[in-house]
């Protein structure tokens, strides 16, 4: 299995550059609903990625956002997002990524985030930290929250969304600035290389997490749901931090 990194790698470079093409000229997409959409790039981008993965592990399980689960075994499973920041690619702001994880009987092993229009691919495999561009990063050492930067997301569920701007409104004194950057891969992303100290959401898709979660944990942080569990595919919730911070922001957000 030691072609795994390479093969997610090449495939999110030439997602990529299929979703810097379609970005030179107008943009085609359709409403999933009144609040989110559906790129062409999305579909494209997931055919692409799919297509690579099959014809290298056929005996490889699949899960993707559009396409839903294909199981070939219960050994490997690979976890997919196209387009996170879908919203963001359709008005051609630069905030979107790829998102790849391998789990091996339900553990992630390997995370590739990869945002096109900056060239930052992120890579993180178990045991052998997370990288950007081939350079170490790591976690902030944040102790205080009051000094931290916290990331959430918006969300197409309202309730979801109107969840977590509840969350927002109780901890926003409590910290010294807030991000809404639209792609919740990214967000993790820039907490493993130390530009975020944490990050929440009240509802979890595990195509959105499964590659930040590796990323965080071998650049040295933490990521639990909302009641300090260990994160998995079946989670409800995200809390993603530094985790120097983790205890008081487990605090913060569950007060």
């Amino acid at each position: 299995m030691d072609n795994t990194k390479q093969i997610a790698i090449s495939a999110v470079k030439e997602a990529g550059r299929l979703l810097l093409d379609l970005s030179q000229d107008d943009i085609r997409f359709q409403m999933k609903n009144a609040h989110d959409v559906l790129a062409e790039g999305d579909l494209r981008s997931e055919e692409l990625i799919i297509s690579r993965i099959r014809k290298e592990f056929p005996d490889h399980s699949i899960l993707s956002e559009e396409e839903g689960e294909e199981v070939h075994g219960k050994e490997y499973l690979w976890v997919i997002d196209p387009i996170d920041g879908t919203i963001n690619f359709s008005r051609k702001i630069e905030e979107y990524a790829i998102s790849i994880a391998l789990c091996r009987k339900g553990e992630i092993e390997l995370g590739v985030i990869y945002q096109p229009v900056m060239d930052k691919l992120y890579v993180a495999e178990k045991r052998k930290g997370a990288y950007l561009n081939d350079k170490k990063i790591n976690v902030s050492s944040e102790q205080e929250t009051i000094n931290a930067l916290v990331a959430t997301d918006n969300s197409s569920k309202i309730d979801t969304r109107i969840a977590n701007f509840q969350i927002l409104s109780k901890i926003c004194s409590e910290v010294r600035h807030t991000c809404i950057f639209g792609s919740g891969a990214l967000h993790l992303a820039k907490i493993a290389e130390g530009k975020l100290d944490f990050y929440y959401k009240s509802r979890f898709n595990f195509w959105d997490y499964a590659a930040g979660i590796i990323l965080i944990q071998e650049a040295g942080g933490k990521v639990t749901d909302f009641e300090g569990n260990i994160i998995s595919r079946d989670s409800k919730n995200i809390i993603a931090s530094n985790g120097v911070l983790h205890k008081k922001v487990l605090d913060l957000i569950t007060k």
